[in-house]
């Protein structure tokens, strides 16, 4: 997870010269937790994988936020 937000703080950095809004890289990071999370919710209920009651990978959720951002930034910097 240090990685992903590496990645990110790097690219962040890169870019600070640019316009860097923050909002619209909140919202991403967003939206790939919600998927990150409905795409476990339909493999636990599939029976891919089990989860213990109660004991859903939180850690998962902010690697999660984390991919949104850098993955913002880095699409960002490939549009330059």
């Amino acid at each position: 997870m240090g990685v992903v937000y590496g990645i990110y703080l790097g690219t962040y950095l890169l870019r600070k010269k640019k316009t860097n809004r923050v909002w619209p890289q909140i919202k991403l990071g967003i939206i790939t937790v919600i998927v990150g999370f409905l795409i476990e919710y339909v493999a636990v209920f599939l029976g891919l994988w089990n989860y213990v009651p109660g004991n859903w990978p939180v850690v998962l959720w902010i690697g999660y936020f984390g991919v949104g951002l850098a993955g913002y930034q880095i699409s960002k910097k490939l549009e330059e």
